[in-house]
């Protein structure tokens, strides 16, 4: 349940309205314009609009992003790291309550949905094991150090559980996520990676945005609704 309520017949303009200035700010965060901070004014807009078209716990997901966002332009890596943490930690709890409530309620954890779920499970063992092995141990002693490893749980854990909701935009969504956070880890902290602000950049809007569309009310037309599940 969202934050404030909306009319139904407000919905899709609203969430049309709120996909567009998302991508307008992502199109300003490319462009030339100097502007302080204007990394955090994408999530900011969506996280407004998420009041009334989202459930609370992604308006709070996109309220840390935009935190984090912030913090990230002000080069305050722990500041950017432990507010995406608590982004992390809300879209797990809406994952969850989604996946108990309305996917295995639906599935009645069937043989197939549990073999999926270890699946799933295995690949996010393998995920975590590249990462403690090939990023955690170049990030540096200490507080930094501590942080890269829960943080690398978090976003393992929203991933699973995104991957478990039977709809390929939150799939899709947070597969973006996690690979822009793996491009930016390994570019901090094992070695530099080739355009690794496009890399970094383009696929965390995309996941956001789409994370963000598919927990909004709007309905696309019949034909595409199976994207959405």
């Amino acid at each position: 349940m969202s934050v404030f309520r909306i009319e139904e017949r407000k919905i899709r303009p609203a969430a049309l309205a709120a996909a567009g200035l998302f991508l307008l700010f992502a199109a300003l965060f490319f462009s030339p314009v100097k502007i302080p901070h204007k990394i955090s004014f994408t999530l900011a807009s969506a996280f407004i609009a998420s009041l009334w078209l989202c459930p609370w716990q992604i308006s709070l997901a996109l309220l840390f992003s935009a935190l984090g966002d912030y913090f990230g332009s002000c080069h305050n890596f722990l500041g950017q790291m432990g507010f995406f943490a608590l982004a992390h930690v809300f879209y797990v709890w809406y994952f969850v309550k989604r996946w108990l409530t309305k996917v295995e309620h639906d599935r009645k954890l069937t043989a197939k949905a549990k073999g999926l779920a270890f699946m799933l499970l295995l690949m996010i063992a393998a995920l975590l094991a590249v990462v403690f092995t090939q990023i955690v141990p170049h990030a540096p002693e200490g507080i930094i150090r501590i942080g890269v490893s829960i943080y690398a749980v978090l976003i393992s854990a929203m991933l699973y559980f995104a991957l478990l909701q039977r709809s390929s935009l939150f799939a899709l969504g947070a597969v973006l996520f996690v690979f822009s956070d793996f491009i930016l880890a390994w570019n901090k902290f094992v070695e530099p990676i080739p355009y690794s602000g496009l890399l970094i950049m383009i696929p965390y809007y995309s996941g956001q945005f789409l994370l963000f569309m598919r927990s909004t009310p709007y309905r696309v037309k019949k034909g595409l609704r199976g994207l959405r599940f």
